[in-house]
């Protein structure tokens, strides 16, 4: 996806839970994760997003986001470490679902 076009804007840490991990997964290739709900405004209108983390974050916080000024709604985290974390985890989910390991 090219995100060369989407907008810069400021959002808001709602919510950070520990999820562990599937529990069909083999447990010494995967830990767990944080997921961060994060909330913006766009125009007037709120918007939510969530990311993984391997850390937590506090409710209030403010991060940077990027989204889509055509649909508003998508959205994703500028951090990089964030970035590439949510990417790898979401990588790794990927694999377990086409490897069907339960």
């Amino acid at each position: 996806m090219n995100y060369e076009h989407w907008s810069v804007t400021a959002a808001m840490i709602d919510g950070c839970e520990w999820e562990n991990p599937p529990s069909q997964a083999a447990t010494t290739l995967l830990v767990g994760h944080f997921t961060v709900a994060y909330s913006y405004v766009v125009d007037g209108n709120c918007y939510s997003g969530e990311f993984h983390s391997p850390r937590a974050w506090e409710k209030g916080t403010e991060l940077t986001i990027l989204y889509n000024p055509e649909v508003s709604g998508e959205s994703l985290v500028c951090d990089g470490d964030e970035s590439e974390s949510s990417a790898a985890v979401e990588w790794v989910f990927g694999l377990l679902e086409m490897t069907d390991l339960s």
